[in-house]
């Protein structure tokens, strides 16, 4: 679908049994419009040591004047430098097509920064520890050098450095550090967090443009931006840059969108069990928190980098009626964990066209209550990474809590390319309605698929289950025979994979990351149709994977050859027409 566009809509209820079995609904609705950011009604020029109240290029006033000031439809213009400011609140709303832009000037770097400015002498109290004073009590995060130092529980952790990395330990305004090389920290350039968060929105319409969120991390629940029931606002094109979270997001929050931002941190190689005994860093970019009840949210075209867990779009337990959330084109990489975690509320949850690569797992569906979810189009490889002894899995199930909804995974190109890595791991303990795969790539160096949860359904279809281990293909997790070697045996034993194939994919580079699928790959042609998803597919059939190879003359990519491809054709070509009536007749890809 387009945005901005009018789409007629009906829906066939099939319930047998039920008065409603047969029913047809017929509506109308509109798509979102793109957004865009409107000249502004007038213009506040800000910089870090800016006063007064003119708010001019040649008189610029503080950032907070500007807030002050600013009504629906003005702009604020930050110029270059460093801001160490924090709890920032906004005192009124923008409105439609006049929002409030919060943005740096053209061409310049605007840093929110939530560290405190001042210079703390470090004396050494024996031990390998330092210890000074700060100005604000319980920061959570310190950095030396830009590397965030590990939050140690005790004095005693601390001493042991119980982790086997650097780290902090404070005590109110007390802080001390200890090193796993003895650094003098007065040698080196230390951060130390006293603001909680940069901006608490609970407005609408508020835009933010090209900024630089870095070190916001004091106390709990720190975040550089906190939603909460605000809605319609933009976070674009920003940096976040080592904050305890990004961005939070709860309450009646709906129709965010945030897009074309870089988030990251320095903890990808932190050991897996430190984050998970009480760091308090399982957060990443991007959080939902209950009670979260708004809709719409938008995630897309976004870098996350260097987590533990990338980023979550789902709160725990508590949502609207469904999520409607769309997560799409995001690059995630150097995951220590989950690329992307859903786990919770999770309700017409789309994750499509997003690539994950050198992650622990990478996407988690542990638990989805209620459903759907949908993972449409995704390349995931290279999983299995970080500091920890487990195998990986481009998608995770298994947990302990209440059981999912419905899953459905379709033409998702997964590559563990690590050794000892499945091309999908079903894993126990979970339970969950069912886990729809089709033209999937399920390639693996361990086994195509480990299932040793086979307890719980699957509906398996016109995937593609490859694994480079010659000793191995699929285990089945029940039956006489748990290790299954070829994939007729496969269908005879569990009813899945009537229509899969067990080949090499034949990707075109996997060195330079081209999963792309090679002109003679047998996956070219051998998927099915599934309506809405792809019915644009180019040749006979859907290919299996996320890539469909485009046919020669199919020049806009429509899945079809058809007079505005016969024209294009005919202003590009070189041969003359008896060529290309011949090569038209061809079911030829490129």
């Amino acid at each position: 679908m387009n945005p901005g566009k009018s789409y007629d809509v009906q829906v066939t209820i099939l319930d047998p049994g039920s008065v409603l079995d047969g029913l047809v609904l017929s509506a109308a609705a509109n798509t979102r419009n793109e957004i865009v950011i409107p000249e502004p009604t007038k213009s506040l020029y800000v910089s870090p040591d800016g006063n007064g109240t003119a708010c001019l290029p040649e008189e610029p006033c503080s950032l907070s004047e500007a807030i002050d000031q600013a009504m629906p439809g003005d702009e604020i213009v930050l110029g270059a430098g460093i801001y160490y400011i924090g709890n920032i609140y906004l005192p009124r709303s923008g409105r439609e097509h006049a929002p409030i832009v919060i943005r740096s000037a053209p061409g310049v770097e605007a840093i929110l920064d939530g560290s405190d400015p001042n210079y703390f002498h470090w004396t050494d109290i024996g031990s390998g520890i330092w210890h000074t004073e700060v100005n604000v009590s319980n920061t959570h995060l310190v950095c030396a050098d830009g590397h965030r130092l590990y939050p140690y529980g005790s004095m005693e952790d601390l001493n042991t450095l119980k982790w086997g990395i650097s780290g902090f330990f404070s005590s109110g305004t007390d802080l001390y550090v200890k090193f796993t090389d003895n650094t003098d920290p007065n040698q080196v350039t230390m951060i130390v967090s006293r603001h909680n968060h940069a901006f608490y929105i609970e407005r609408d319409w508020i835009y933010l443009v090209n900024l630089t969120f870095r070190y916001y991390g004091q106390g709990s629940y720190a975040k550089a931006i906190y939603l909460n029931n605000a809605s319609n606002n933009l976070i674009q094109e920003c940096t976040f840059a080592v904050n305890d979270l990004g961005i939070g997001i709860k309450r009646e929050s709906h129709r965010n969108v945030i897009q074309d931002c870089n988030f990251y941190d320095t903890i990808f190689n932190w050991p897996w069990d430190s984050v998970k005994s009480g760091s308090r860093l399982e957060t990443g970019g991007i959080r939902f928190y209950d009670p979260m009840t708004g809709r719409g949210t938008v995630i897309r075209r976004n870098v996350f980098h260097d987590f533990f867990d990338g980023f979550g779009v789902c709160p725990a337990s508590t949502a609207g009626v469904t999520n409607e959330t769309d997560v799409y084109e995001n690059l995630v990489y150097q995951i220590g964990d989950d690329g992307i975690e859903t786990d919770g509320q999770a309700s017409n949850v789309r994750i499509w066209k997003n690539t994950f690569h050198d992650v622990l797992m990478g996407i988690s569906l542990a638990p989805v209550y209620t459903g759907p979810v949908y993972a449409i189009r995704n390349l995931i490889y290279n999983t299995g990474v970080g500091n920890n002894n487990y195998s990986g899995s481009p998608f995770k199930f298994n947990s302990g809590y209440d059981k999912s909804g419905c899953m459905y995974l379709f033409h998702n190109t997964c590559h563990a390319g690590l050794p000892g890595n499945n091309g999908i791991y079903i894993k126990a303990p979970g339970s969950w309605e069912n886990i729809i795969s089709r033209n999937n790539i399920w390639a693996g160096t361990n086994y195509a698929l480990n299932d040793y949860n086979t307890s719980q359904p699957i509906d398996f279809d016109y995937d593609d289950l490859y694994t480079s281990n010659p000793d191995e293909f699929i285990y089945w997790g029940e039956g006489p025979n748990r290790h299954i070697h070829d994939l007729e045996t496969f269908r005879s034993i569990t009813g899945q994979e009537q229509h899969g194939l067990n080949v090499e994919p034949e990707f075109n580079n996997i060195d330079t990351s081209d999963y792309g699928l090679k002109t003679d790959s047998k996956l070219i042609d051998a998927g099915t149709t599934i309506p809405g998803i792809n019915d644009d597919f180019s040749g006979n059939a859907p290919d299996i994977g996320a890539f469909e190879r485009k046919c020669i003359f199919d020049g806009d990519g429509d899945g079809d050859v058809d007079g505005i491809d016969l024209a294009t054709f005919a202003l590009e070509a070189t041969e003359n027409f008896r060529a290309f009536a011949h090569e038209f007749g061809r079911s030829d890809c490129i």
